[in-house]
């Protein structure tokens, strides 16, 4: 009988640890992030996340529409799509995402990333222009800006998020990737939300 509870004390503290941030951290790949507000460990801070009714009103009362959180594919989430209308905002000192792709899969990789993007209507308020960098692991790789009114439009009609970057599996390190989202210098506030980020090894429907 002691054996037997011994070896079922062992299974529940294996099951246990593999349900973990750690466990998480160690799995050999991790494709997506779908930024859910934080249940323990890091620390909640309610400026650094935002949901689409939020951000919307603030759209309105600065005359900007806001395209909406998309149901772009996750496989291996839960409900194979990541939409759950909630954003990290990202600070005035930028903002880094850890993924993790197949160390042995030497195809071109696309990082998709679904920001919150707005566009200006014709009671918008004054809004400087703004200005996004897009690192991988350190090697800047796009810029994005606001206004844009093709990447609001495509945001809403495009089978992907229009905003993605090109990674050559040659820039990883042991398959992983850090992605890095920063303001210009100067931008004030909290400006860029990410709904989500996600890499693929599919080329997007429309390319630039």
């Amino acid at each position: 009988m002691d054996r037997l509870r011994f070896a079922i004390l062992l299974f529940l503290i294996s099951t246990t640890a593999g349900q973990s941030p750690i466990g998480q951290e160690n799995r050999k790949t991790k494709n997506y992030e779908n930024f859910a507000k934080p249940m323990g460990g890091e620390s909640y801070i309610s400026e650094d996340y935002k949901t689409f009714p939020e951000l919307s009103v603030w759209g309105l009362h600065n005359g900007l529409k806001l395209a909406p959180d998309r149901k772009d594919p996750a496989p291996g989430a839960g409900t194979g799509r990541l939409f759950d209308n909630q954003c990290r905002m990202v600070p005035e000192q930028g903002l880094d995402i850890l993924l993790i792709a197949d160390p042995d899969r030497k195809d071109e990789i696309y990082v998709y990333i679904d920001l919150t993007l707005f566009e200006k209507t014709e009671h918008a308020n004054f809004l400087p222009d703004r200005e996004l960098r897009i690192l991988a692991n350190g090697v800047e790789k796009r810029r994005v800006r606001f206004p844009n009114s093709r990447l609001y439009s495509k945001a809403l009609y495009s089978g992907t998020p229009p905003v993605y970057i090109r990674v050559d599996p040659s820039e990883l390190v042991q398959g992983r990737l850090t992605l890095s989202l920063l303001p210009m210098a100067g931008d004030k506030g909290r400006f860029w939300g990410v709904w989500d980020v996600f890499l693929s090894y599919t080329a997007p429907e429309y390319p630039e």
